[in-house]
């Protein structure tokens, strides 16, 4: 028969499959990225190889025990057998992909709490450094016995120094709650409810019409349900409803796979998500083949939600930008209030709980000039360890920032991976309607064999 090979397999069938997929990533992007379309073709390759070999082996062992000169047909047992153990072979094969990503999506989990666990860390880590030099600061406050006013602006900037802090808390708790928003678009697409969408919801359904089959559909969906038909065939052909609420759902499902086309995803908003969904969903219950469509539009809303993320993440990261900069602001002016008033706070540590007749003698001078010796080389040991605090303050920010780019990646790529395991589930569906044709198609050949032999 015509699209069959002659040793039987269906090298038309599988074409048409790896075809129908190629054409519906270039039209619609519901395939998206060149490794995934090589998938679907290898598999195709594989299952074909597979049968392809088991039938050519049996035909040899039946030509060699026939002893006719060309190759014999099989027996409906020996073809059900090479059938099985294809399929066996398949399975096993499919089994052992799906386990390593089982595996790697384990180990992608793991490392995304390990990384969790260390952001942690370094947060308390930097509020810990934060709160040793606040507790330096209020011990130098608690010398401005001499000078109020400056003692005044010290503690006014401390205070907002420990309110952007909590801010800053609050809102890093903020982002860390909010992780069942994400899920709330996908929970409505799966939710069972009542449909909204009307025809006034989409336009261009107006104007010329044009006869397709028993439908009436618009001239500007034409080539739209042409582009499904070829690769999907008649979606509505399983529908037991009446020819006009049919045309009417069939009409709504190619407005939003046009609209699907026609729309970059910076344009797409949640109320055009759940529009299609409603289309979607209208088709699915009027018994619809557009299974195909459901999946697209889950993986159009993940990264919907992924577009939506990065961009609170961006705004997050401004106001990041905006707090580090009055926290610096804030420091310069500290240290130079600090260096400012450094002889006033010496001189009032000299005479704090002591008799301010001190110091008119000359012993009594020595042993104050070898005290502020003494505690000049303990401000100097201190200014030591600020600066040493502030480098390992650059270098945890800088771990933080690295570690936080990992964890996005690893996330976008749970999400790459969570989308290829439903493709692949799709495709492995698909070849094996596809592999039923033909081996239907197959068992047809030998019995239009028999009967004219």
């Amino acid at each position: 028969m015509e699209g069959c090979s002659s040793d039987g397999s269906t090298s038309f069938f599988s074409s048409r499959v790896a075809d129908g997929w190629d054409l519906i990533s270039t039209e619609f992007g519901l395939v998206e990225g060149s490794d995934i379309n090589g998938g679907v073709t290898d598999s195709v390759t594989d299952h074909h190889q597979l049968n392809q070999g088991e039938t050519s082996e049996a035909s040899y062992q039946t030509t060699e025990g026939g002893g006719h000169g060309g190759r014999a047909k099989l027996t409906p047992a020996q073809r059900k057998e090479n059938k099985r153990l294809s399929d066996h072979k398949y399975r096993q094969k499919r089994k052992i992909t799906a386990d390593e990503q089982a595996a790697e999506i384990k180990h992608l989990k793991e490392e995304n709490e390990q990384l969790n666990a260390e952001n942690r860390r370094l947060k308390q880590k930097i509020l810990l450094s934060h709160g040793q030099l606040e507790h330096q600061c209020f011990s130098a406050q608690d010398h401005h016995g001499s000078r109020p006013e400056a003692s005044d602006r010290l503690s006014s900037l401390q205070m907002n120094e420990i309110k952007n802090l909590q801010q800053m808390n609050s809102e890093a708790g903020t982002c860390s709650n909010d992780d069942t928003s994400i899920s709330d678009l996908l929970m409505k697409i799966d939710a069972d409810e009542e449909s909204k969408v009307k025809f006034t919801d989409f336009t261009g359904l107006d104007g010329k019409h044009v006869t397709v089959g028993k439908y009436c559909f618009p001239l500007s969906l034409l080539s739209t349900l042409k582009l499904i038909i070829n690769v999907y065939g008649d979606v509505a052909a399983t529908s037991k409803m009446s020819p006009s609420i049919t045309e009417r759902i069939y009409v709504m499902f190619c407005a939003s796979i046009k609209e699907m086309h026609d729309l970059r995803l910076e344009q797409i908003t949640e109320c055009r998500i759940l529009k299609w969904r409603d289309a979607i969903k209208d088709a699915l219950r009027m018994n619809f083949k557009v299974d195909f469509a459901m999946e697209h539009l889950k993986k159009i809303a993940c990264a919907y939600i992924g577009l939506m993320e990065r961009q609170r993440l961006e705004e997050v990261a401004l106001r990041i930008s905006k707090l580090e900069a009055e926290l610096s602001a804030s420091k310069k002016e500290h240290s130079k209030i600090c260096e400012k008033s450094k002889v006033y706070m010496d001189t009032a540590k000299e005479f704090i709980g002591k008799p301010v007749s001190l110091g008119m003698l000359k012993a009594q001078n020595r042993r104050l000039e070898d005290r502020n010796r003494r505690r000049q080389r303990y401000l100097d040991d201190l200014e030591q360890s600020i600066n040493n605090y502030r480098l390992e303050n650059a270098q945890i920010m800088k771990t933080i920032q690295v570690k936080t780019q990992h964890y996005l990646d690893i996330e976008t790529e749970n999400i790459v991976l969570r989308a290829e395991l439903s493709e692949l589930n799709a495709r492995l569906q698909s070849l094996n309607e596809t592999v039923s044709i033909s081996l239907m198609k197959e068992s047809n050949d030998g019995e239009g064999g028999r009967i004219q032999s």
